[in-house]
C-alpha cells in the first residue's frame, strides 16, 4: 500500500517562544490596552442600598451613601466609570463567558497565551464567576468544555508529551510512552477511588455547543493543568502529592531559558476530558485556604491560580505519530486568577491569623496596583522606571504578561451595597487606571514543518476506503495504490442477475448506475481537457517566457562584456592608487611616530613641571609653617628678653642704691663693702671703691672685704668662660683689641676666621659649635667686647644653621677718666650674659640672612640680627 509521501526532507523551523520579555514600556510593537470588564452582582437583600448603577451596556455610576467616611468631610459627587463592558446582575454566566473567556480559548488553540484575572471586594462574586457553582458553570469549566470540544478528534495518547520540570515538554516514544500509562495504571489501581459526584461545581451539567474555530488538523495536542495559591505571599502547590497531615511546601518562582516566568517543581498533570480536569481541580480546592469572616462565610484566603497549557506539535508525513523534535512544540497557556478581596480590618473584625492574612492580602493587591501604574506612567511619558514585580508573588509570577506580550482581561466584581462604598470607589479607580496598561500584542506561532496540509485527512478517508474493501472483498489482496493520481468513476457494479423478464427494477438500476458513471466520466473528461488546455497555456507561456529571457540573456551578455572592461580599467586605476595609498600610509606613519615622540616628550616636559610646581608648593608650605614657628620663637623670645632686661634694671637700681649707701658710708669714716651682685651668667664679689674717692688705710695695704657667705671665690687670673671642650668655629675681628684682662674664651679644639665669605665655611668646617666675637665703643667711650654662641646645625637642604643660644658681654673702663657716670656701676668689669636661643639659617653662598653674611656684620662693628 502506497500512501502520499513527500519527496522532500522534512524541515522543521525552530520554535518561537511564546512569551517573551520584550521591554513592553519602550518597544514598538503593535499594543492592545488591558480590556477590562464591570460585573454587578445583585444586591443580597432587598432591604439593601444601593450606591451604584448602570446607566449603558459600558458606563456605570457610583453614588456616595450619607454613611460613606468622606462624605461629611467634603462635598462628594457621583462618578461615572466606563469599561469595556458591563454585565448587570441579570445577565447570565454564559453571557459573561462568550464575551470575556471564549477569545482567550480561541486564542489558547492558536498558540497565543492570555491572563484573566477577577478583582474586587470580599463578598462581590469573583469566586463564582470563575469557577460558578452547582447549578452554574463558571468561567474555568466553560473554558475547558470548549477547549475539550474543540480538539477532541485531535489529542495525543497520554504521556506522548512529558513534563520536563523546567516550564518545557520532552516527546516520548511509543514505547516510552506505553511504559508511562502502565505505572500510571498500576499507581491508580493503589490509590483509593474518589467519589464520582462532587456538588461545588456542575460538571455535567447541560451547556450550550461551544466547539471553537482554529485548531490545526495536521497537529497533535495535549492539555495539562496546574493549581497554584499565593498565601501570605508564599507560592503553594495545590496538586502536590502528599499524605493529608502533611503540609505543603512552598515552591519558587524562576525563570526558564526563553524567560517565562513559572512556579518551579509545580505538579502539571496531563487531563484528557473535562470531567478529568474538574476531579483534579476539586482535589486543589479542597486544600485551598479558605476562612469566616463577617462579609463572607467563605472568604477566599488565598490568591489561586488555575493555568491550563496546550502543548501541539505537528504529526508526520504518513499523518499519524507525532514529528520527534522538540523545537516543532507550541506550548501556550491561559491563566484564570481568583484574587482574594481587598477589605478593611475595622469591617472584618479579624484578629490573630486572619488579621494577618488580610495584610499580606492587601499588600500583594497594592503592589499589583502600583506595578500598573508605574507601567502606565512609563507607557505614557516614555520614562524606564524600574516596576517592582518582584515584591510579590502575584506580580511577579504574571510579570512577562504586562512586560511581554499575551491577552489580559480584567472582571472588576462590584457590590453595590452603600456598605461597600469606600472599597468599591478604590476598586473602581484601580480598573479605570489598569484599563490605560497597553500590552504587546501577541503574535501567532505557525510552525512550518514542510508537510503537505491535509494529510491527516487523507491518512483517515484512506484508511477507511482500505477498511471497506477489506471488509467487502476478504480475499482480495493488499492494494498499492498511490492517492495523488486515483480517479474513480464511483462504486462497483452491483451483483445482478437479469433471469427473469419482470426484472425491470434491476435493468432501471443499472440504467442509473451507468448514467451516473457517465456523468461521472462526463466530468473527468472535462476536468482532464480543462487541465489540457491548463498545461498548454502554461507550456506557451513557459516559451514565451524562455524567448524573453534568451534576448534578455544577450542583451545582459553585451553589457557584462562593456562591465568587463570597465572592470578591468578600475582594476588598473586601483593599483596606482593602491601604490599612492601605500606611499600616503608609510607618511602617515612616520608622521604618527613623530607626533608620538613629541607627544612623549610634551608629557615628560609637563610631568617635570607638575613635579617642580609640586615640589615648589612643598617648599613654600614647609617655609611658611617654618616662618609661623619662628615667628612663634622670636615672639617668644621678644618677650623673655623684655623680661630679662626688666630684671636687669630692677638689679641695677638695687645696685646704685647699694653704692649710694657705701658712699655715704665712706663719707662718714665706714669702711663699706660691696655686696655681690646677681647676673644671669657671671656671679662676682664687688671690689673696693677707686682710690680717688676713698682715703688708704693706715698700714699703706689695699683693703680686701671677705666674700660674702655661701658664694665660691674665683681665681682672678685663670678666669674662663663658659665655652665647652667641642671643636668651635671662632670667628673675630682682624684687629682686635687688646683687653688685658682675664676675660678670654678658653677652647679644646677650635678654627679661628676673620671673615666669612661663603658659608661652606660653616657647613665644611666640621664645627659643631660657632663663636663671634665683636668689639666696638659704646656713648661714653668705653670698649665693649661681646661673645656670641651658638650651635651649628646641619638642615635638610645641605646646608646648615646656627641656633644663637648664648651671649656674654664685657666693658672696660678706662682709669684715667672721669669718674663713672650714676647712671653706670663703679667696677671695673660687668659681665652678662642672656641665655636666649636664637636661630639662623645657612642655606648657601650669598642667600639672604644667611650665617656668613651675619658674622661679617659682626666683624664690622654692626649689631647682630637676633
Amino acid at each position: 500500500m502506497k500512501t502520499m509521501r513527500q519527496k522532500t526532507p522534512i524541515k522543521v523551523l525552530p520554535r518561537q517562544a511564546p512569551l517573551q520579555t520584550r521591554g513592553n514600556s519602550g518597544n514598538n510593537l503593535p499594543s492592545d490596552p488591558v480590556q477590562v470588564y464591570c460585573r454587578v452582582r445583585p444586591l443580597p437583600c432587598e432591604s439593601d442600598l444601593s450606591c451604584l448603577r448602570v446607566t449603558a451596556h459600558n458606563t456605570v455610576v457610583l453614588t456616595p451613601p450619607e454613611i460613606a467616611i468622606n462624605f461629611k468631610i467634603s462635598t462628594l459627587k457621583e462618578t461615572q466609570y466606563m469599561f469595556k463592558h458591563v454585565f448587570e446582575a441579570s445577565d447570565t454566566q454564559h453571557e459573561v463567558y462568550s464575551t470575556v473567556a471564549q477569545p482567550l480559548v480561541e486564542g489558547l488553540i492558536r498558540g497565543k497565551n492570555g491572563l484573566l484575572f477577577t478583582y474586587g471586594v470580599t463578598g462581590s462574586g469573583k469566586t463564582y464567576t470563575m469557577t460558578g457553582d452547582i447549578q452554574h458553570r463558571g468561567i474555568m469549566p466553560r473554558c475547558l468544555d470548549a477547549l475539550f470540544r474543540t480538539i477532541a478528534d485531535y489529542q495525543a495518547k497520554k504521556f506522548i508529551f512529558k513534563p520536563d520540570r523546567l516550564n518545557g515538554f520532552d516527546i516520548l516514544s511509543e514505547a516510552d510512552a506505553m511504559l508511562e500509562r502502565q505505572a500510571e495504571l498500576h499507581s491508580r489501581m493503589n490509590r483509593m477511588k474518589r467519589k464520582d459526584t462532587d456538588p461545588e461545581i456542575a460538571s455535567k451539567a447541560s451547556v450550550e455547543p461551544s466547539e471553537l474555530s482554529g485548531v490545526d488538523e495536521d497537529n497533535i495536542y495535549s492539555v495539562f493543568i496546574t493549581y497554584v495559591e499565593v498565601y501570605n505571599n508564599c507560592v503553594y502547590d495545590l496538586l502536590e502529592e502528599s499524605s493529608v497531615h502533611r503540609t505543603l511546601q512552598s515552591k519558587m518562582v524562576r525563570e526558564d531559558a526563553n524567560h517565562n516566568m513559572f512556579v518551579h517543581g509545580v505538579t502539571e498533570t496531563e487531563v484528557k476530558t473535562m470531567e478529568e480536569a474538574l476531579e483534579v481541580f476539586q482535589i486543589g480546592q479542597k486544600r485551598k485556604r479558605v476562612g469566616h469572616t463577617i462579609l463572607n462565610a467563605e472568604s477566599s484566603r488565598s490568591h489561586s491560580v488555575f493555568t491550563i497549557r496546550l502543548v501541539q506539535a505537528p504529526i508526520d508525513n504518513h499523518g499519524e505519530t507525532v514529528v520527534q523534535d522538540r523545537n516543532a512544540i507550541i506550548v501556550s497557556q491561559l491563566s484564570l486568577v481568583d484574587l482574594a478581596g481587598s477589605e478593611r480590618t475595622n469591617r472584618t473584625g479579624n484578629t490573630g491569623q486572619r488579621l494577618r492574612e488580610a495584610g499580606n492580602i492587601n499588600n500583594s493587591l497594592m503592589t499589583l496596583r502600583t506595578c500598573l501604574e508605574i507601567l502606565r506612567e512609563n507607557q505614557m511619558t516614555g520614562n524606564n522606571k524600574k516596576v517592582p514585580y518582584r515584591e510579590s508573588k502575584v506580580t511577579h509570577l504574571f510579570k512577562n504578561y504586562f512586560d511581554g506580550e499575551g491577552q489580559v482581561r480584567m472582571i472588576v466584581c462590584v457590590n453595590p451595597r452603600a456598605e461597600d462604598y469606600d472599597e468599591t470607589a478604590q476598586v473602581m479607580k484601580f480598573a479605570e487606571m489598569t484599563q490605560d496598561v497597553q500590552i504587546a500584542r501577541p503574535t501567532p506561532v505557525k510552525i512550518d514543518a514542510g508537510l503537505t496540509p491535509g494529510r491527516r485527512k487523507a491518512n483517515q478517508l484512506f484508511k477507511m476506503a482500505m477498511n471497506d474493501i477489506e471488509k467487502r472483498h476478504k480475499d482480495v489482496p493488499k492494494i498499492d495504490v498511490d492517492l495523488g493520481l486515483v480517479y474513480s468513476l464511483g462504486p462497483n457494479f452491483p451483483e445482478m442477475k437479469i433471469d427473469d423478464p419482470e426484472s425491470n427494477e434491476i435493468i432501471q438500476k443499472l440504467i442509473k448506475l451507468l448514467e451516473m458513471r457517465i456523468g461521472k466520466r462526463k466530468s473527468l473528461c472535462e476536468d482532464f481537457d480543462a487541465r489540457l488546455d491548463r498545461f498548454r497555456m502554461n507550456m506557451l507561456r513557459i516559451e514565451k517566457e524562455n524567448a524573453a529571457f534568451k534576448a534578455e540573456n544577450t542583451s545582459i551578455k553585451g553589457v557584462l562584456s562593456q562591465s568587463r572592461q570597465k572592470i578591468k580599467a578600475m582594476e588598473n586605476k586601483i593599483v596606482i592608487y593602491e601604490s599612492s595609498i601605500d606611499d600616503l600610509n608609510r607618511r602617515n606613519r612616520t608622521l604618527e611616530e613623530r607626533v608620538r615622540d613629541l607627544q612623549t616628550q610634551l608629557n615628560q616636559k609637563t610631568q617635570q613641571l607638575n613635579q617642580k610646581e609640586m615640589e615648589k608648593e612643598r617648599q613654600r608650605k614647609k617655609y611658611n609653617s617654618k616662618i609661623a614657628v619662628e615667628s612663634e620663637k622670636m615672639s617668644r623670645e621678644l618677650e623673655l628678653k623684655l623680661q630679662q632686661q626688666k630684671n636687669k634694671l630692677q638689679e641695677e637700681m638695687r645696685d646704685k642704691d647699694e653704692r649710694l649707701r657705701l658712699v655715704s658710708e665712706i663719707i662718714k669714716g665706714e669702711t663699706p663693702v660691696k655686696k655681690v651682685a646677681r647676673s644671669n651668667s657671671v656671679d662676682e664679689l664687688a671690689t673696693p671703691v677707686s682710690s680717688q674717692t676713698s682715703a688708704p688705710p693706715a698700714n699703706g695695704v689695699l683693703y680686701t672685704p671677705r666674700a660674702a657667705r655661701g658664694i665660691a671665690v674665683a681665681n682672678p687670673r685663670h678666669r674662663r668662660s663658659r665655652s665647652t671642650g667641642e671643636r668651635w668655629l671662632e670667628h673675630r675681628a682682624p684687629n682686635p683689641v687688646p683687653l688685658g684682662t682675664i676675660f678670654q674664651p678658653y677652647y679644646v679644639s677650635r678654627k679661628s676666621v676673620t671673615k666669612l665669605n661663603d658659608a661652606r665655611d660653616v657647613t665644611n668646617a666640621k664645627a659643631s659649635k660657632y663663636c663671634l666675637i665683636s668689639q666696638d665703643a659704646d656713648t661714653d667711650g668705653d670698649v665693649e667686647t661681646k661673645i656670641f654662641k651658638g650651635d651649628v646645625v646641619p638642615t635638610s637642604g645641605g646646608g646648615a644653621q646656627v641656633i644663637f643660644n648664648d651671649v656674654e658681654f664685657l666693658k672696660q673702663h678706662s682709669p684715667t677718666k672721669s669718674p663713672i657716670s650714676k647712671k653706670r656701676p663703679s667696677s671695673h668689669l660687668a659681665n652678662s650674659s642672656i641665655n636666649t636661643p636664637v636661630v639662623i639659617d645657612v642655606q648657601g653662598t650669598g642667600s639672604k640672612g644667611s650665617a656668613a653674611t651675619e658674622a661679617q656684620n659682626r666683624s664690622e662693628g654692626k649689631k647682630p640680627r637676633l
